[in-house]
């Protein structure tokens, strides 16, 4: 049975914490700073400090600020509400790279984003982080009051920044295998699997690898699932048949690979750009894709059309695909559960590819 010493006291704490949430939203204390102390709120108040210490762990329940031994409660970003037109930060390694396609699919990618997003009356901050110190574009990410973050980029200061705002984040299109946020990727092994077997059951067994391996998460397991495809048929990609180019290099290294003796019947070449560099190097030594050698390469579903007429007709490629929208769309549900639940464990979702076959 509550006694009404104890329900008063009850009461006092939620009145505080309700006047603490709202300093909060209103951006009064910003995420990063530390709460008034105990002391200093007990006597604001006129309240005892076990009533004011009890206020201030609902807050933290609620997720809007954590305990710090020997300092006090220090506010989260979460306390910025994205009701209240606090923004989502998109924050992509830059814009105006010198691969045009890139840009393309990052513009495709905001847009998208931006699409989701408006479902639910959320605002979407685009920042490019570029040559930019980290420090600065957190310090923009701050005063915008960003209550969370999309993360297009590796770059581990500034992932080390966000972790230790524990800012909600979740990386799409990008990934190292320790980072400590939510992820949502292509499904690059299921990519490699489908168009490695796809050769297989063609009857290939001389296949050659056009494209980077350890350079990134995508790389290691799109080569991985292609790898353990052609395992299962006893197969591999020895040395000698791996190519990889930098992009002003491209053809000239494809005509490299399609001239070796003896030629690889197949080209797996799971980059949009390797797998243009194939077809238009094959197009320069007289060859025809389907009769002297078959390709497989990767592109988004939205771009496929565009991706076909780059090539001569009859000789449009095998192609895995996937949709940028489905990468958005599971992006924003995810952050959407951890505003509801923000102690939900981290967790990486796959965006689902499929094996467009060539067009004769």
């Amino acid at each position: 049975m509550v006694t009404r010493g104890n329900h008063g006291k009850s009461r006092s704490s939620a009145l505080l914490q309700a006047k603490l949430r709202e300093r909060l939203r209103s951006g009064e204390v910003t995420p990063g700073e530390l709460l008034p102390s105990v002391r200093t709120l007990s006597s604001e108040h006129g309240l005892a400090p076990k009533t004011v210490h009890r206020a201030l762990k609902a807050l933290a329940a609620e997720g809007l600020a954590v305990a710090e031994p020997r300092h006090g409660f220090r506010v989260l970003a979460r306390a910025n509400d994205p009701h209240n037109g606090c923004p989502v930060a998109y924050v992509l390694a830059g814009f105006g790279t010198t691969d045009a396609g890139a840009d393309r699919f990052h513009r495709n990618l905001q847009n998208s984003l931006q699409r989701a997003m408006a479902e639910r009356s959320w605002s979407l901050l685009g920042v490019s982080l570029g040559d930019r110190r980290p420090e600065e574009v957190m310090r923009q990410l701050v005063t915008a009051r960003t209550w969370a973050v999309i993360l297009d980029v590796v770059n581990p200061e500034f992932l080390e920044l966000v972790e230790k705002a524990r800012m909600p984040a979740v990386m799409v299109d990008a990934w190292v295998e320790n980072a400590p946020f939510d992820a949502v990727l292509q499904n690059n092994y299921q990519g490699g699997f489908l168009a490695a077997n796809h050769l297989v059951k063609k009857g290939h067994e001389r296949v050659a690898w056009f494209g980077p391996i350890k350079d990134s998460s995508h790389s290691r397991e799109r080569f991985g699932g292609a790898a353990a495809a052609l395992a299962s048929a006893g197969l591999d990609i020895p040395v000698e048949r791996r190519f990889n180019a930098a992009q002003k290099d491209e053809v000239a290294v494809a005509q490299a690979l399609l001239s070796a003796a003896p030629r690889p019947t197949a080209v797996l070449a799971l980059w949009q750009s390797k797998a243009l560099a194939v077809g238009e190097a094959a197009r320069q030594l007289g060859l025809v894709m389907g009769r002297d050698f078959d390709l497989v390469g990767w592109c988004t579903d939205d771009t496929y059309d565009l991706y076909a007429t780059r090539f001569d007709a009859g000789q449009v490629p095998s192609v895995i695909v996937w949709r940028v929208e489905d990468m958005a769309q599971a992006a924003i549900t995810r952050l959407a559960e951890r505003w509801s639940h923000p102690d939900l464990p981290r967790m990486r979702l796959s965006v689902g590819v499929k094996l467009v076959e060539a067009k004769a």
